[in-house]
């Protein structure tokens, strides 16, 4: 590969045996070189594209950020990608490592954030929030400090935000918190009991959720199909009792209505949840 430009000791652009223009990230690899020096590809170089428009921009962060910054995010990123299935789109490069670079520079000034949403994350955003705890395992090993749970949260928010295949802005995502928060305080409080959040029906149950929420958001709801809302009520009726209130509530809180098959199905997943946690 051959060096367009050293972003510094660490990270480079360079154009790769295609021509095409990518960014390469490996302990020294800048180090002592300059415009047009070739170097070969190795195991140990992280490399990535990003569109024109994010690379302008990463070039300009790379040049100030800690070092360290650049190199946490892209271990974080192959993590999400590689070990929990994520795709991610380029802008994930620019954000995360802006964030992590703020985080050093935070944590040698103690100056740290509380996440008033971190449980609702943790609840709604297993995959992303278990990767805000990996991240946070990581840079308190390299950086040599303590990080406060909330900072998971944080970090998993650019990686709920820059997922390409259901991406959540952050007025949406607010919703879908605020949506999963009282419909799991609603079945709790009608069965009188606490879920168990890390239960396989308990993933499933708010997974549905969120998908339920994304789909009353857009307006795109399932159809009417009282044949099948009656006799899955018939079958389960105190699921079916306490559907009753989750549709209350979102007639009146969110002022959407649900569909009968939309709550045939949550009569379903209430009843596997609930009979679980029993």
């Amino acid at each position: 590969m051959k060096i367009q430009k050293i972003l510094n000791n660490n990270v480079v652009i360079a154009r790769d045996e295609n021509d095409k223009e990518v960014i390469v990230m490996s302990k020294g690899l800048g180090f002592r070189k300059k415009q047009g020096d070739i170097f070969p590809r190795d195991n140990t170089q992280k490399i990535f594209v990003l569109s024109d428009e994010v690379k302008g921009q990463y070039d300009q962060l790379i040049s100030s950020a800690d070092p360290m910054a650049a190199e946490l995010a892209e271990d974080i990123i192959s993590y999400a990608c590689k070990e929990k299935g994520l795709s991610l789109n380029d802008i994930i490069h620019l954000t995360l490592t802006d964030h992590i670079d703020g985080l050093l520079d935070r944590i040698k000034s103690n100056i740290l954030f509380a996440n008033q949403l971190t449980m609702e994350i943790r609840r709604a955003y297993r995959t992303e929030f278990s990767i805000g705890l990996y991240a946070i395992d990581l840079i308190e090993k390299r950086a040599g400090c303590k990080l406060p749970y909330d900072e998971a949260a944080f970090i998993a928010l650019h990686f709920i935000d820059n997922r390409t295949d259901h991406a959540t802005s952050s007025a949406d995502l607010e919703t879908v918190l605020k949506f999963i928060t009282d419909i799991t305080r609603t079945v709790e409080a009608h069965f009188g009991i606490t879920l168990d959040e890390d239960s396989v029906s308990y993933y499933r149950f708010v997974t549905h959720l969120k998908y339920l929420t994304q789909r009353i958001i857009s307006g795109n709801v399932f159809q009417d199909d009282p044949t099948l809302f009656d006799s899955v009520a018939a079958a389960y009726p105190e699921s079916a009792k306490c559907v009753d209130k989750i549709s209350t509530i979102i007639t009146f809180k969110y002022h959407r209505s649900i569909s009968t098959e939309e709550r045939a199905y949550l009569i379903i997943y209430v009843e596997k949840l609930t009979r679980e946690s029993k």
